[in-house]
């Protein structure tokens, strides 16, 4: 008799993880395979974006995972060289800082994969996700009531058959599950490739007191990044190499070289723990779901790791994604919810794609015409805009048809992310991405004193929870005239915030039966019939 579960996640790095996580946040207990026996080992992401970081504030993950940030972080400044023991070319100052931009609750912690990881893993098991490390899909078969997929545990070749809901397909660039179904992909192409040579060596003689969180070698021998991964002698190289090579074709005394070359001292004492090497490249796929499979991070869309946009995105996928699955797995929403999920990801990562091979560029020139496109790292992090049958556009209203808005002058329209701002709920003043922890949110005005009771209508029609907060009961009132302004709205208006935090609907007024109005509007969202 084959296992049951309700979402089968295949692929257990940064994204599969996140998407383990938020589900099981949601109530679903999902069973995820990966076929290696443990998290990475490498660094590769090396940064969690904030908005990464404001999803996991709301999960009380916030200090978790600054815990295990890089111990070299708090020092920002990127440093280049001809080599660590050699000629300084010069310092500027790191992309990613601690400090919140102006829209968001919190800023960017500097960690690589292999510390963020962890993380993950311990708190989707703790909310009781199925996680299967050394397992792999031997294959699948899916009809349309569900997914039959066959499973190997690599440690004993025993085989196990599972019936799953829906299919989550986290399992990287070259996800078998994507090129099985057919599914091509479209961009610029492979770059070139990155290695990673991790290694031991005794460096502070080199580092002579400099502080850097990363340091850019180029000389005869070798070019790439240098890295310090803990607060010892424990570092990372990663060597730009041609396309068409990967660290397989490197001996461990050609590595040993490489990290000699970049220090800068033929003699070093190197120990090679592991190698690695990756594409840098640019595509999407041209579909992100087919049936009962979804795709999500590196097997919808891979882009250069300019900006550090690549595993956030997919980790927004895997957010985006899972209260919509939670939902019509409780029969709460119609299948159609879940054909927002393509209709909202897919041009956002076209998007945020174009805008890594921009940042690519930057390295070598831009011409005037890609330099026009360039955007703002706070619009690609919390400027989209999203279209899908999961946001209710106002009748009448004005669309440029744009994938991103400024997000520090929030248009407050439906489809793009709730405006920040400070809420006082229980005496206690919180950013409002901070309380949207799974149910959806109704905002209102100071004056509008029948939402409430249309909220709890329509959270007992549906079977959803709709929590209500009138802006300007507890806030003071330049709170609550500030709140009105961002999202467009009277004293007497109200504007539904998804589980995800976008707008998926707003009345700038009070309509005559509020109770009437809102219950149809959630009706309408959630693919349900009246």
């Amino acid at each position: 008799m084959a296992e049951r579960t309700d979402v089968l996640i295949v692929g257990g790095s940064m994204v599969g993880l996140a998407q383990a996580l938020f589900l099981a946040r949601q109530g679903i207990r999902p069973l995820l395979v990966e076929r290696h026996s443990h998290v990475s080992a490498h660094p590769r992401a090396q940064a969690a974006s904030p908005r990464t970081m404001e999803l996991m504030r709301a999960l009380g993950l916030e200090e978790r995972v600054r815990a295990q940030e890089n111990p070299h972080a708090q020092y920002g400044d990127i440093l280049q060289v001809e080599s660590l023991a050699g000629a300084e070319l010069g310092r500027f100052d790191g992309p990613f800082r601690h400090d919140p931009n102006e829209v968001g609750t919190t800023g960017w912690t500097l960690i690589g994969q292999d510390r963020f990881e962890p993380v993950l893993l311990a708190k989707a098991g703790e909310l009781g996700a199925d996680i299967r490390f050394g397992t792999e899909l031997v294959g699948y078969e899916q009809d349309a009531d569900g997914v039959t997929a066959v499973l190997r545990d690599l440690r004993d070749g025993s085989e196990t058959t599972v019936r799953a809901s829906y299919l989550v397909a986290a399992d990287g660039v070259r996800s078998p599950v994507r090129e099985g179904l057919g599914i091509g992909t479209h961009g610029q192409g492979v770059f070139g490739r990155q290695m990673n040579i991790i290694f031991r060596a005794s460096l502070d003689e080199y580092v002579d007191g400099r502080r850097f969180f990363l340091c850019f070698v180029s000389n005869d021998r070798v070019k790439g990044v240098l890295g310090r991964l803990d607060g010892g002698d424990r570092w990372v190289l990663a060597p730009s190499l041609p396309p068409q090579e990967t660290h397989a074709e490197f001996s461990e005394e050609e590595c040993v070289d490489m990290v000699r070359a970049a220090v800068g001292v033929p003699d070093l004492g190197v120990e090679v723990e592991t190698v690695s090497s990756w594409e840098i490249a640019a595509r999407v796929a041209d579909r992100f779901r087919y049936g009962r499979v979804f795709l999500a991070g590196d097997s919808a869309h891979v882009m250069p790791p300019t900006g550090g946009f690549g595993g956030n995105m997919g980790v927004q996928d895997a957010h985006n994604l899972a209260w919509k699955l939670a939902l019509v797995l409780r029969d709460r929403a119609g299948a159609g919810l879940l054909d927002s999920y393509e209709e909202e990801r897919f041009p956002v990562a076209e998007f945020t794609v174009e805008q890594g091979v921009i940042r690519y560029l930057q390295r070598s020139g831009l011409d005037a015409e890609v330099a026009a496109r360039h955007r703002s790292e706070t619009t690609v992090l919390f400027g989209h805009v999203y279209r899908s049958g999961a946001v209710l556009a106002e009748p009448g209203a004005d669309d440029d048809g744009a994938t991103v808005e400024d997000p520090a002058q929030p248009s407050g329209r439906p489809g793009t992310r709730a405006p920040h701002f400070t809420l006082r709920t229980d005496g206690r003043d919180r950013p409002l991405h901070d309380v949207l922890t799974g149910d959806w949110l109704l905002l209102t005005g100071p004056d509008a004193g029948l939402w409430e009771r249309a909220a709890g209508g329509a959270s007992r029609l549906t079977g959803v929870g709709i929590a209500c907060h009138r802006v300007g009961a507890e806030e003071p009132a330049e709170v609550a005239e500030d709140f009105l302004k961002k999202y467009g709205i009277t004293a007497s208006g109200a504007a539904l915030v998804r589980p995800d935090g976008f707008l998926a609907w707003r009345s700038a007024e009070q309509p005559a039966d509020p109770a009437v109005e809102l219950s149809a509007v959630v009706h309408r969202l959630l693919s349900r019939d009246l």
